[in-house]
């Protein structure tokens, strides 16, 4: 019995899709960073699918109808530690734009209180109206008082003025760290969305030392052109995949395995 626990994602691949557009190509005026007047973009992705439609007689089925959405997400973690459960399909099926609806999970967030009896600490005092600012408004965006007033949208925001940190001087705690650079002015491979979340939910003075891992490297990241974090220098700035064929599952504990650790959400972004 491993007394360690079990690194469930150890020598796994993520499915990644990356592409590399020119500033200049999504700024509405279509100039580079340098010039724009519209550095401000916000972005979400979503998945959408039929519905299967089973045909009688043979026991086939096809796909058939109009194309649902099923997921979407744009700020890492808001499914997870701001959505309650039974709201998730519902959240899921819903455009950005109409995020409102769903302000109240943002001003008392579950995960808050969660972290606050686990480790018998304070968090910050609800109305949370931090968080809508950060999440669901521009900078310089007003709320309406407590409310999220209008325009309200989840997305990931990015002001493209901002000059990329070099992968050698990127903070994995991005924005908490001091690189503005990272999350949540966008998010980078390396950005440690996990323990940056836990941070600003449950309040960064009374979670930091008890709550996340403090790591989030590549074990054993493939070829040149690497970090010593993993981050590859240039672009897609992925390192090569674990080989799906000989992988190695390591465990904490064993030989080559990342630092043992025992406090709660451990795991990186």
């Amino acid at each position: 019995m491993n007394p360690f626990g079990v690194n469930r994602f150890s020598g796994t691949n993520v499915n990644s899709i990356v592409i590399e557009v020119p500033i200049a190509r999504i700024t509405r005026d279509g100039k580079p960073a340098e010039q724009t007047n519209t550095p401000l973009i916000g972005m979400y992705a979503s998945t959408a699918r039929q519905k299967t439609k089973h045909l009688a007689g043979d026991g086939t089925s096809v796909l058939a109808g109009p194309w649902t959405q099923v997921s979407r997400l744009a700020n890492p973690l808001v499914n997870e530690l701001i959505i309650d459960t039974p709201s998730k399909d519902f959240w899921n099926s819903q455009e950005p734009e109409d995020e409102a609806r769903f302000q109240e999970f943002y001003k008392n967030p579950s995960i808050a209180q969660a972290l606050a009896l686990i480790f018998n600490v304070p968090v910050t005092p609800t109305p949370r109206t931090d968080l809508m600012g950060l999440l669901l408004k521009y900078p310089g965006q007003a709320l309406n008082g407590n409310d999220c007033g209008n325009p309200c949208s989840e997305l990931l925001r990015v002001n493209l003025k901002v000059a990329p940190t070099q992968p050698e001087n990127q903070k994995r705690l991005g924005g908490l760290a001091g690189d503005a650079a990272g999350f949540p002015n966008g998010r980078r491979p390396n950005d440690d969305v996990t323990d940056i979340a836990i941070r600003v939910v449950g309040g960064a003075n009374h979670i930091a030392a008890r709550a996340g891992d403090g790591v989030n490297f590549l074990q054993g990241a493939q070829g040149s052109n690497l970090t010593p974090n993993g981050i590859y220098k240039v672009f897609p700035y992925l390192p090569t995949p674990y080989d799906g064929r000989n992988r190695r599952h390591i465990d904490c504990g064993e030989a080559g395995a990342n630092p043992v650790i025992d406090r709660l959400f451990a795991g990186g972004g």
